[in-house]
């Protein structure tokens, strides 16, 4: 007899230890009912790929292999994101496809922590017929959705009210929380005059722009952002654009947000650029960081450039499945709510 219709409802635990486990599986099965109503077609991205992300605070797993010691071109990594492959799909595939979705494992070299796991799952998906303000209003509706579900399993919501989620540029939430007014703090100087009058006195002060942006972030704007219920963080420096677009009524800021929930970042969307020539450019100064840091240097996603400016108007968003799942099912590590535990033997 097959069970691959058989609905997560009609699961018995006899085991607390699996009981997240198993309220995770009914989760899934919302989320997918939840993407099929919206039309969305699920793909499946490949794990291993040429290209595994460029950004320079990711470090991939490189996959060995007896053929990459003879030809440097076998070499492969498992990937960080699906994002390469599923825009290049979009990309080729025309406009015969307009949303589309993966869930699956991403792999990231960094050390365990409650909510980081080198494996764990991702939720991706892109739309061309959709605005970045329409996707944090989907993006909100899917949480709250499987909120309610959680809820109906005995799980309390405390950290998600029905009240919409915050909408904060990041202009606003500096110029609240640090005092700061990045518009008028431009330069290094300028920025590292501003925090130390904030009263900052790490190390990142030291650092480029970026490093003080971060510092000041780190200290006085993400853990205020952990206090004040759900809040989508828009409009980026340019700096950190990454695959986002670049706001076209003031290029000093990127057309992206990342989703925050009880302190943690949940999600991270792009108005996505679709212009070859500028992400090679980008792509080759993420490249140039993580040599100056003697970090990876795995190449570009040739194919993803050689199609990218088929990819026209489209909008992506990653979230951390397990970190929604802790969130939902009120778990304190993500070693709770996965099968098996980075560390288990």
């Amino acid at each position: 007899m097959t069970n691959q219709h058989i609905k997560p409802s009609s699961f018995q635990s006899n085991s607390s230890q699996n009981t997240r486990l198993l309220d995770r599986a009914r989760l899934l099965w919302a989320l997918r009912e939840q993407f099929n109503a919206d039309d969305f077609l699920e793909i499946e991205s490949p794990s291993i790929v040429v290209s595994p992300g460029l950004e320079p605070q990711l470090d991939a797993f490189e996959v060995h292999s007896e053929y990459a010691h003879v030809d440097q071109a076998e070499r492969r990594w498992l990937h960080t994101s699906p994002e390469y492959a599923l825009k290049r799909f979009l990309a080729i595939q025309g406009q015969q496809v307009n949303r589309i979705y993966s869930l699956g494992s991403c792999f990231r070299d960094e050390p365990t922590s409650n909510s980081h796991s080198p494996e764990f799952t991702m939720l991706e998906w892109y739309a061309r017929d959709l605005s970045l303000e329409d996707l944090m209003t989907q993006c909100e509706t899917l949480i709250k959705k499987l909120s309610a579900v959680a809820e109906s399993l005995g799980y309390p919501q405390t950290h998600l009210p029905q009240k919409e989620f915050e909408r904060l540029s990041v202009h606003e939430a500096f110029i609240r929380y640090a005092g700061i007014d990045l518009n008028h703090a431009q330069s290094i100087e300028k920025l590292r005059h501003c925090a130390k009058e904030a009263g900052i006195r790490a190390d990142g002060l030291h650092g480029s722009w970026d490093d003080v942006y971060f510092q000041i972030f780190m200290d006085l704007v993400e853990p205020k952002l952990s206090t004040n219920g759900p809040c989508f963080l828009y409009d980026f420096p340019a700096s950190q654009a990454a695959l986002a677009k670049l706001d076209p009524q003031d290029s000093r800021w990127a057309r992206r947000f990342e989703l925050f929930i009880n302190g943690i970042e949940l999600a991270n969307a792009f108005d996505e650029l679709s212009v070859a020539n500028e992400q090679r450019e980008r792509f080759q100064a993420d490249l140039n960081i993580r040599a100056q840091r003697g970090a990876q240097t795995p190449p570009m996603d040739e194919v993803l450039l050689t199609h990218l400016d088929q990819l026209g108007q489209c909008v992506g968003i990653a979230l951390g499945f397990d970190r929604l799942v802790m969130l939902l099912l009120n778990a304190d590590h993500i070693d709770q709510v996965r099968l098996q535990a980075w560390n288990s033997p």
